[in-house]
């Protein structure tokens, strides 16, 4: 009897262990950063043929075929520790999202988001910004905060919310404009299972899908100036595999889906250090860049045939180590570049020609 007894204990423990390493997890504020931490994530340039719609319960996803391009750091602080601290107090946490965006007088200059997480949510609540035609910091809170997560976030969960966000600009203390973002977000917990990337195997997730619609748009007049006035649509899909064990998702991607096809423009994963080879340093005999008339006056072309292979750029240094250009050109974009140096006085510059893989590197003589 005893013995009966201890057998069905132990089948049931047995049953229970099984279930248990194989159920849904539950997703709440204590798996989202705080301010504070620094996690490292790998970028991957492309990804042909990888699956990133299919879904479904107690799947395993397996991305150990992505290909780490570059490697980069979520920096999370205190608001106090951000060019914005007059903006957002003490109690938001801000993730600088890049040094530069677009070109131009539109460009933006050290950017940040700022988030607030409670229990219910893990929310953007807004962001700060330097505008090229306005070097200050401009910085506004939503009006509507955009809810990422709403917590706690379980398998089947659907959740909806608009965002409205207004940053006003200005030139010390007169208005001159805003920039705005209009949207809704729609969460969908589309899929649970375990996730195996570069990084780590078999880690217990649960898959959020997002359908972000989203209008961004600036107006700004400064005397004398010509006005800056756009708005164009930032609509998107984002697919994130969420766990207990990493406060950021352990693959993220997003992109465009038209007609049932979906086109990823970002991939992201969670990640440990990688320490890439350099790249190389080639002549510009060995990738036949041709850089004419040298001496030069008043303009000279650059011929390019082999970088063409890559987006490259073009930066040109004075004898005292001041950029004078920084110039980006697309892949089959053009086979020669045309610098205008008029402007330029006598003396010797450097050209360096940076196609991702190398960097390529000539002197040029400027004779008025």
């Amino acid at each position: 009897m005893n013995y009966s007894i201890h057998k069905s204990i132990l089948l049931a423990s047995i049953i229970l262990t099984s279930l248990t390493a194989f159920s849904q997890i539950s997703i709440t504020s204590a798996n989202m950063p705080s301010a504070g931490d620094t996690i490292r994530y790998s970028s991957v340039q492309t990804a042909a043929g990888v699956d990133f719609k299919t879904t479904g319960v107690s799947k395993a996803w397996n991305f150990t075929n992505l290909k780490s391009t570059s490697q980069d750091i979520y920096s999370y602080k205190n608001s106090t520790s951000t060019p914005y601290i007059f903006n957002f107090g003490l109690g938001a946490i801000g993730l600088k999202v890049a040094d530069s965006l677009g070109s131009g007088q539109a460009s933006f200059k050290n950017v940040y988001t700022f988030f607030k997480k409670s229990t219910a949510k893990w929310e953007a609540v807004g962001i700060g910004f330097q505008l090229s035609a306005v070097p200050l910091p401009q910085a506004g809170k939503h009006t509507n905060t955009d809810e990422i997560y709403q917590f706690p976030l379980n398998f089947k969960d659907k959740d909806s919310a608009t965002f409205a966000l207004k940053v006003p600009l200005s030139l010390a203390i007169l208005p001159i404009g805003s920039y705005f973002q209009d949207g809704n977000r729609v969460n969908y917990v589309d899929g649970w299972g375990t996730i195996s990337t570069p990084y780590k195997s078999n880690v217990e997730c649960i898959r959020v899908k997002s359908i972000i619609t989203e209008k961004d748009s600036l107006s700004v007049e400064i005397t004398g100036q010509t006005p800056i006035n756009f708005a164009f649509p930032n609509n998107r899909v984002e697919y994130k595999w969420l766990s207990i064990t990493e406060k950021i998702p352990m693959l993220e991607v997003s992109g465009t889906e038209i007609g049932g096809t979906f086109t990823p423009t970002s991939i992201k994963y969670r990640d440990n250090y990688i320490a890439f080879a350099k790249a190389s340093l080639n002549s510009i005999a060995n990738q036949n860049v041709l850089v004419y008339p040298n001496p030069a006056n008043n303009a000279i072309t650059i011929d390019i045939p082999n970088l063409i292979k890559h987006d490259f750029k073009i930066f040109m240094f004075d004898v005292n180590g001041k950029q004078i250009e920084n110039l980006e050109f697309k892949t089959n974009e053009t086979n020669s570049v045309f610098l205008n140096t008029s402007n330029l006085a006598s003396g010797k510059y450097t050209i360096i020609i940076n196609n991702s893989s190398s960097y390529n590197f000539t002197t040029l003589n400027i004779i008025k």
